[in-house]
This record gives structure tokens, sequence and C-alpha cells, in this order.
């Protein structure tokens, strides 16, 4: 089952912050954020297995099973505010998890904020998994950059590192999309200016989805953008966070 990493302990803080990684990725993908995050904002980190420290574990492909974990986690008694991230496949798992949390009477995020994915009922969706399908090894560096080429002549660690990804899509291709009212959580959404898996006008769908639409925030870079502009997107989502708390 999926569990939380906390990256700075901050009891004090006013408000959760919930990062849901990329696909194959783990924890440690949002450890940069801590200390870009004011003391204002408990950050935490989710882990599935199969990923980081948790390799040996069998992951998770039942996108189902997996949004009831993840809200039942986030929805742990604390009254403070709090809000999703995800970034690639982990915007799937953030918007499903707030869905989750309405459907079941959980306390629902303050903030939904969704980066580098189609939303689930466009069929700019089908079409990103049916590239990451047939594009091997290029589809993973397209999603988590580049791989060193040592790496690359070493087929245990090319088999340590696509396993994880590989399971992410199986988890997305089981996905199916259900309709239901638009959720009432604020919506950000940010992209990458260069992305050749996710082009900016994709992330518009996700308005479809949301109460109040939100306008999309570029960023410079491919679909890896969160790595290379780490604290402009960090100062957004802060933002974009106090907006919707207030």
């Amino acid at each position: 089952m999926p569990a939380l990493v906390s990256l700075a302990h901050r009891p004090e803080a006013s408000v959760r912050l919930y990062c849901l990684p990329p696909g194959g990725a783990g924890p440690d993908y949002y450890r940069p954020w801590a200390d870009l995050l004011p003391t204002t904002i408990e950050p935490y980190a989710i882990a599935l297995p199969g990923r980081g420290s948790r390799h040996d574990e069998p992951s998770l492909t039942d996108p189902n099973a997996l949004a009831g974990a993840l809200a039942r986690l986030t929805d742990d008694g604390d009254p403070r505010p709090f809000a999703l991230f995800g970034h690639s496949l982990g915007a799937l798992l953030a918007y499903e998890t707030a869905r989750r949390l309405r459907r079941t009477g959980g306390r629902e995020p303050a903030l939904v904020a969704l980066s580098g994915l189609p939303a689930p009922h466009h069929s700019a969706l089908e079409r990103l998994l049916a590239t990451l399908l047939t594009s091997g090894l290029d589809a993973f560096t397209d999603v988590l950059g580049p791989v060193p080429r040592r790496l690359l002549q070493d087929p245990t660690a090319v088999t340590r590192l696509c396993a994880p990804f590989l399971a992410d899509l199986v988890l997305a291709l089981h996905y199916r999309h259900y309709d239901e009212p638009p959720l009432e959580a604020c919506l950000a959404l940010y992209g990458g200016t260069t992305d050749p898996l996710v082009p900016p006008e994709c992330m518009e769908s996700w308005n479809d989805l949301f109460v109040a639409p939100a306008a999309p925030h570029l960023f410079a870079g491919p679909h890896t953008y969160p790595q290379e502009q780490t604290p402009a997107l960090v100062r957004q989502l802060v933002k974009d966070l106090q907006s919707a708390v207030r």
C-alpha cells in the first residue's frame, strides 16, 4: 500500500501538501521542494510500492484500489486544509484521490494542482499512452529525463529502472474515467512550454472537470520541467495554495 514520507516535519504549519510522483518515480523526486516551501506548509511525498527504497515490493496496477488507499492516507483526521499536487501520472492519481474523497464523504482538498497530463476524459490521454507504449526507452527518458549510458549497458539496471515505469503505464491503461459532477476544489494547472508528450493546450481540458476553471501556468522546458524549473514551480504552487486557502 502507499505510504507517506515527510519531507519536512512542520507540525505548526497551517497547510499540508501531498505530492504524487510521476510514472516510475519515488518520493525522492520531491525532496528538493522541502527547502523551497515556506514553513507554513508541511510537505509530504507519496511512496508507492516498487519505487525507491521499496523497489523489492510488487507495484500496484489497479487504479481504483490505489485511489481508495490514497484517499484513506490523506484523510487521516488532521483538521488542517491540504492540497494535492501531481505531475504526469501523479496528476491522474491526485484527481482520482480528490474524487474518491468526495464520493466517500471525506475531507476534500482545498487545491488540486495538476501538471503534465491531459485530462482523463480527453482523447489526448489515450494518444499519450499509445505513444509511451510504442516508444521504448525513448518514452522513459521523455518522462523522467536522460538515463546515463553506463546504466543502459547494464541489463539489470535497465530492468530496475523500467519496471516501475511500465507498472505505472499498466495502471494508466487499466484506468477508466466515469462522469461525475465537477470538483469544487480550486484547480491549478502547470505545464512545460516544449513538452513533447503533453502540449500546453492539452492541459486546458482539465477545466471541464472542475467548477472553477484555471489558466495553465507554463514553465520553460519539456516534460521534465519540474526538475529544471523547481524554484519557479514551487513559488507558483505556493501562491496558488495560499489563494485557495484564503
